[in-house]
């Protein structure tokens, strides 16, 4: 079966890719200038974290609608909605004279990626076979995975040098390309279905999102455990909703395909994973090692790179070995990672070396667990497929990014009331157990797992 794909269809894909690694460049550019904001606005470290936990919640919470969106609204009408949007938002955060105007800009942001997310998914699992979705969803990897590290090495270079306002403004000619080439070779892949949105199972939807992960932000209260239940509750009643509704905001139904379910594991379990490391390393090396904010973003340069770059290869190899050659060997390599981290002294080159290997793994893991869960379900699921994948994923990330900040918390307290000298040190090595319990999470799943190249009947 050839891979080989149309200029079109590359320029489309790229345009959408370029949209989605913006919304990821602003989030890990803005963490790391997070002290010239606090600064200028007079806020606190709190307050400036909400530019990163709004913009993942937010994010999360507009990403269910995106079956409605694809199946109702014009394509590309939808994705020049979703530049203007995120343009508008970047202009916002580029011009704020307050905290709280930037802060806005930044859900805007995040509403604008919240579109073109499942929108870049949609049209590849629309436009090409089960055996040329790999390749290409490896180019989108590839793409996307170079933004978490060059967000924080741009952006601690742009505030040094030019100030912070220029990391936005450094975004603009790119978003304009980007609407360029997408407005010109973007096709509608609407089918002409009836479709009606549920308000009710929306605003439900969001309610439990938010709770769920403000919930696990205070874990260690009783505040964040309340909050938790209250999500589940929220998430009950959703689940109860869309089994009797005849247009289900998310079609949970879908589930019933094993083959899906088990790869929403292989994928949600490295995200928390990701971006829980990208949060701990940079602590750990400016606060427990000392090193200073560039220095530290330079631990996770290695690693990444070597992982956006093995991203289409390995999308490319899932159609000629399958899913199990390479999600239990990337499983097995993250797991040793983690081991190597929990175990080994804590300095900078084992920090590092430790890193490049997890990313090594997670590069084996995160094109073909996607491709091979999507492809597990008919071609009329597709939005409804990558509307949950996409949803549970950021939300995997934001909980993993979550529940990193408390074992980080707990073990640096725990340090402290022991006397022990370097209480980052300890707490992060709190965060990287966590990180290997989502690992062996991933890789029971990814041990039950079969290629669906050929959909799987139900």
């Amino acid at each position: 079966m050839s891979n080989s794909f149309s200029a079109r269809l590359i320029i489309t894909v790229i345009s959408l890719a370029i949209l989605t690694f913006m919304g990821i460049f602003s989030e890990t550019s803005l963490a790391i200038v997070s002290p010239h904001l606090m600064e200028e606005f007079h806020v606190s470290a709190v307050a400036v974290q909400w530019l990163t936990s709004g913009f993942l919640l937010l994010l999360a919470v507009a990403i269910p609608l995106s079956p409605f969106l694809v199946k109702t609204i014009s394509t590309k009408l939808l994705f020049k909605a979703a530049v203007i949007i995120f343009i508008t938002g970047t202009i916002m955060g580029a011009f704020a004279t307050s905290f709280t105007m930037l802060l806005l800009g930044r859900l805007i942001m995040a509403v604008g990626t919240g579109c073109s997310l499942p929108l870049l998914t949609n049209i590849v699992l629309e436009e090409t076979t089960p055996y040329q979705r790999g390749a290409l969803l490896g180019i989108v990897g590839l793409v996307v995975s170079f933004a978490p590290v060059l967000g924080p090495v741009l952006g601690g270079l742009i505030a040094e040098y030019l100030g912070w306002r220029w990391v936005f403004l450094f975004m603009l000619p790119i978003l304009i390309v980007s609407f360029i080439m997408g407005s010109i070779t973007i096709r509608d892949i609407r089918k002409g279905e009836n479709y009606h949105l549920d308000i009710k199972s929306f605003f439900i939807s969001s309610a439990g999102l938010v709770s769920f992960i403000m919930g696990l932000s205070y874990l260690s209260t009783e505040y964040g455990i309340l909050l938790i239940c209250i999500s589940f509750v929220f998430l009950g009643i959703f689940i109860l909703l869309q089994l009797k509704i005849k247009y289900p905001l998310m079609n949970i139904k879908i589930l019933k395909y094993k083959m899906f379910t088990l790869g929403l594991i292989t994928v949600c379990m490295p995200m928390a994973s990701v971006l829980a490391l990208a949060f701990l390393i940079p602590i750990l090396a400016q606060m427990g090692l000392g090193e200073n904010a560039v220095k530290a973003s330079m631990i996770l340069l290695p690693g990444t790179l070597f992982s956006g770059m093995l991203a289409p290869v390995m999308g490319a190899k899932y159609s000629k070995v399958g899913v199990r050659l390479l999600l239990i060997p990337g499983f097995i390599i993250m797991s040793l990672s983690m081991c190597f981290l929990v175990f080994a002294e804590t300095t900078f080159t084992t920090a590092l070396i430790g890193y490049i290997c997890f990313m090594t793994g997670a590069a084996f893991c995160q094109v073909p667990s996607q491709t091979n869960a999507l492809n597990a379900l008919p071609q009329q699921y597709n939005a409804d497929g990558t509307a949950i994948l996409s949803t549970l994923q950021q939300t995997a990330g934001a909980a993993g990014t979550a529940l990193a900040s408390v074992m980080l918390s707990y073990g640096a307290k725990k340090a402290y009331n022991a006397g022990i000298d370097n209480i980052y040190t300890y707490g992060a090595n709190y965060g990287f157990m966590l990180c290997l319990v989502f690992v062996l999470i991933g890789l029971f799943a990814a041990l039950q797992l079969k290629t669906t190249l050929e959909r799987e009947n139900v």
